[in-house]
């Protein structure tokens, strides 16, 4: 497990930047975990999974287990995120930022490994 706690850029076994979780998006996933009443210490699970119209889906969980062996962990913003490595080479140096306005609403992925994405923006590929 490689755990890094470095709010400005997290970094993996490589040295190379991994995923980031901006501010906002922080914000929302500890105001989910009020409204669930759970512990603040709760982490978001990111991974992906095959499926969707581009090939790959992100999928977001409320991790209430501690990381297994197989886990990346970083802490941003106070939100602590975990990964398993697989998903991990997928998401290397995607940005998960909120988005509020009036036509949309939700997380969303700012992935450089992707080489499109569906319409919904929940879909990619590589």
């Amino acid at each position: 497990m490689t755990t890094t706690t470095d709010e400005t850029t997290a970094t993996g076994t490589d040295g190379d930047q991994t995923i980031q979780l901006t501010e906002r998006a922080a914000k929302e996933f500890q105001q989910v975990l009020k409204e669930k009443a759970l512990p603040m210490d709760t982490a978001m699970r990111l991974s992906v999974k095959g499926g969707g119209c581009s090939g790959f889906e992100y999928q977001i969980d409320i991790e209430r287990n501690g990381p297994d062996e197989f886990d990346v962990e970083a802490l941003w913003h106070d939100v602590r995120l975990v990964v398993d490595m697989k998903s991990e080479f997928y998401l290397h140096g995607t940005t998960i930022d909120f988005n509020d306005s009036l036509m949309e609403r939700g997380f969303t992925f700012k992935n450089p490994m992707s080489s499109g994405t569906c319409g919904c923006g929940s879909s990619f590929s590589i």
